[in-house]
């Protein structure tokens, strides 16, 4: 028997909590019904919003995939929640006067601050794809197009790629880059091809990820670094730090590249960041993923997220469904380990982030985590199936 196929029965679960956990969240909780808009974070025990005021871009966006997305595998209940919060995104991010959206609004739909956020407009098109393709929503893809065209005239950066933030009238911020941004940039792009159907998708994902090679990953060490300076040269205090949890994302997102038909070569790139994720990430003396190590692969940060779970997840589906080797029990035990460490069905929620020996430290619920369990659970489906 194949590792992956023993994988079943757990992705079973791991679908079922994304369709019978998630979805509900996303649907009756999170979603704001006197403004509208979602909350950005709830109470682990009551599934209240947990006072705050703010409403960021990037939570708005990623609570709307997930209601698309589950639509596409089959429950449209959450179609009323995502035309209300399309709306919502609508009149109260978009700047009506200088082009793109704004980075945050209070509870009520204020814009509180109006600065323009890459990765907010990141997953602002990867939102609008997945809702042109479960609803039709009205202007979708039109909106995408002038987005991006916005973001390319405004936001574009010596050396290739773009700014992280700018100013309402587009001034930006040269004190850091991040390859973060670009790499949901990346996806974003991705998405909206596949929604359209459209080549200028693909070649503008072909500059992404020709960025990536030439300036995110390092070829001494086939690392990914994570924070630059202004001509990409990797920051002098933060230049050293390395996240296996998006050495895993990548992997997942060149794969995807590669079945879209991208005209950048990357297997060999996607082989060397799955090896050194998959060689220093882990903890082995308390399980689970590193937050960061450093180019060595010495771990700098122990604690533990959820998310380099799902995005390990996804990284081992990816490389199955390619045909490449995946450590032997892998993604089961992965599966089994998010299961074990961070889900709590019973309780309908989960752990955001824990110490290294397993001590929980953010227990509230955020707007932000949903996306990625679901497209984890999606994945892992789709690919070995869950049945």
């Amino acid at each position: 028997m194949e590792s992956w196929q023993i994988a079943v029965s757990h992705v079973a679960a791991l679908r079922g909590f994304a369709m019978a956990t998630l979805l509900p969240l996303c649907r009756d909780k999170f979603a704001d019904p006197v403004h509208g808009g979602f909350f950005e974070q709830l109470d682990p025990a009551t599934h209240a919003p947990v006072p705050g005021g703010r409403k960021r871009l990037m939570v708005q966006c990623r609570q709307l995939y997930v209601l698309s997305h589950a639509a596409l595998l089959g429950d449209a209940t959450g179609q009323a929640a995502a035309e209300r919060g399309y709306a919502f995104l609508r009149r109260c991010y978009r700047d009506q006067e200088n082009g793109g959206w704004f980075f945050r609004t209070d509870e009520a739909g204020e814009a509180a601050d109006r600065s323009k956020d890459l990765y907010g407009h990141a997953f602002l098109l990867f939102a609008l794809a997945y809702l042109h393709r479960a609803f039709a929503a009205p202007d979708a893809l039109a909106l995408a197009a002038a987005t991006y065209d916005e973001v390319a005239e405004k936001m574009a950066a010596p050396g290739g790629g773009f700014w992280d933030r700018a100013d309402e009238a587009w001034e930006p911020d040269r004190s850091i880059r991040r390859q973060n941004p670009h790499m949901h940039l990346l996806e974003a792009l991705l998405a909206l091809h596949e929604a359209s159907g459209q080549p200028r998708w693909l070649a503008e994902a072909d500059k992404l990820v020709t960025l990536f090679l030439h300036r995110f990953l390092d070829p001494a060490t086939g690392t990914l670094g994570e924070y630059f300076t202004a001509d990409w040269a990797p920051d002098p205090v933060m230049g050293a730090i390395v996240e296996p949890g998006h050495h895993f994302e990548w992997v997942w997102l060149l794969h995807r590249y590669r079945a879209a038909g991208g005209a950048v070569p990357v297997a060999a790139a996607s082989a060397r960041l799955f090896a050194v994720a998959d060689a220093h990430g882990y903890d082995p003396e308390h399980a689970g993923i590193h937050d960061q190590i450093d180019r060595a692969g010495a771990p700098l940060l122990t604690s533990r997220r959820i998310w380099p779970v799902t995005e390990a997840i996804k990284a081992h589906t990816a490389r199955i469904e390619a045909g490449e080797d995946v450590p032997a029990g892998q993604p089961d035990r992965l599966i089994a380990h998010l299961f074990a460490d961070f889900l709590r069905p019973e309780r309908h929620g989960w752990i955001e982030t824990m110490s290294r020996e397993g001590t929980p430290k953010q227990t509230t619920l955020p707007g932000s985590t949903p996306y990625h369990l679901f497209l984890a659970a999606a994945e892992a489906a789709r690919v070995l199936g869950d049945g």
